[in-house]
């Protein structure tokens, strides 16, 4: 593959830096507890300006300033993540407009099948996949092999990260812009991480779809998945995963498994797949009750948005049994929307009224300070 260069005029063009800062801006409007973000409305005020200003923070050598790390408990991995969020300004933005650049250079040589933090793969798209594949080809889909690499982000090392993105670009002002955002290394929560991880694992991707053993492969961000019609191949196939990631400061977890897909069902992206039929997993239908349980008791916004997600897996799976024996044969939904319908409309006039308020308030520093100027 052809590294690619002449990548810095593109990332500090205006159009790419305008687009960052709209990209940011659109998911940043406002803070927790419906407060507007002072930061969106100052940026928006003089978005000129904020251009030209974020131009000459590259130009000048972008040092990015240390995240503010938050724990939060991972549902649906049943573990605690340290989650790290970049200051808004000027470092979110330039994470944008860098991975804006880098976009088609990653998406050029990624796998058809690596899901997770791509748009238009989530993990839907790689449901339809496993199931077609089952259900279509029994004879190539007789074992599956499932492996997951041990703490993915915080085992990768800016330097195998580097390593891999000199074989993509040849371009060294955005070298040198890549080794600085990941100085401090892959962290989960900041908007490159994703990319980076995606792109360093490409030549495993590569290694395992060119294997004789795998007839079909699918990873979602550290999770692979592998089916094929040879377990003793599918064995072979493992020990090079694991000396691959071995010569990369990674490493493997003990619980792989490679067993018959006809006798137990494989279970990946929180669902159970049959020849055929998709079912939902045990611990999302445990959360479901739960959710509803926690509903009934008490009727909040916030619990009637949480319950309407968990209903929304329910639409790609057998579900007729479930909803008839939790919901008896009830139109929830409807009454899950009416109850977020009739809480957001006083929420709204809200938010509005405090926005106004906060602009008015700006205005009038500004006056002020002209006046003082004068």
């Amino acid at each position: 593959m052809k590294r690619v260069g002449h990548l810095w005029d593109k990332l500090i063009s205006n159009e790419n830096l305008s687009l960052a800062l709209c990209e940011v801006n659109r998911t940043h409007r406002w803070h927790k507890g419906h407060r507007p973000n002072t930061c969106t409305a100052w940026v928006e005020e003089t978005f000129d300006e904020r251009v030209q200003e974020l131009r000459k923070i590259l130009e000048a050598g972008f040092k990015q300033a240390v995240p503010r790390v938050s724990k939060r408990f991972d549902a649906s991995a049943g573990k605690w993540r340290e989650i790290n969020e970049p200051k808004q300004w000027p470092d979110q933005y330039i994470h944008h407009a860098l991975i804006q650049v880098l976009e088609p250079v990653f998406m050029r040589g990624m796998d058809a099948y690596c899901c997770g933090s791509i748009r238009g793969r989530g993990a839907y798209y790689g449901m339809r996949a496993i199931s077609r594949w089952l259900k279509r080809d029994v004879k190539h889909t007789k074992y599956c092999l499932q492996c997951d690499i041990k703490h993915f982000y915080q085992s990768l090392k800016p330097e195998v990260v580097l390593d891999r993105m000199r074989q993509l670009i040849k371009d060294r002002r955005v070298l040198d812009l890549i080794e600085r955002v990941i100085s401090g290394g892959i962290l989960i929560g900041v908007y490159t991480s994703q990319w980076f991880a995606n792109t360093t694992l490409q030549p495993l991707d590569n290694m395992i779809r060119e294997h004789e053993a795998a007839a079909y492969y699918l990873r979602y961000m550290d999770n692979i998945t592998i089916f094929g019609s040879n377990k003793r191949k599918l064995r072979r196939l493992r020990e090079e995963i694991s000396k691959w990631l071995n010569k990369h400061d990674l490493q493997l977890k003990s619980d792989w498994q490679i067993y018959p897909a006809d006798k137990r069902k494989p279970q990946a992206l929180g669902y159970r797949y049959g020849r055929g039929y998709v079912l939902i997993r045990k611990r999302s239908l445990l959360r479901l009750k739960r959710k509803l349980k926690a509903y009934n008791k008490c009727k909040s916004k916030r619990l009637a948005a949480g319950l309407l997600s968990r209903i929304g897996q329910l639409k790609h799976c057998k579900n007729f049994n479930i909803y008839k024996r939790l919901f008896h044969g009830e139109r929830v939904q409807r009454g899950l929307k009416q109850v977020i319908k009739s809480i957001t409309k006083g929420e709204l006039f809200l938010i509005w009224s405090m926005y106004l308020e906060q602009r008015e308030r700006g205005k009038c520093l500004k006056q002020r300070a002209a006046a003082t100027a004068i």
